[in-house]
């Protein structure tokens, strides 16, 4: 099963994901899709976040 990381939120040079409801992760920003916004859905695929579907 893929992880999901909803956005949450922002904070200083990351974005405060939930992954898969449970848990919480600090991803650096300049590892996101530029466009991302809080509520987005990011999946980890070929060694990229990415926007989930």
């Amino acid at each position: 099963m893929d992880v999901r990381y909803k956005i949450d939120r922002f904070e200083e040079d990351f974005a405060v994901c939930i992954a898969n409801g449970e848990r919480t992760v600090n991803i650096p920003f300049e590892i996101i899709p530029a466009d991302s916004v809080v509520g987005d859905s990011l999946v980890y695929v070929d060694g990229a976040y990415k926007k989930a579907d």
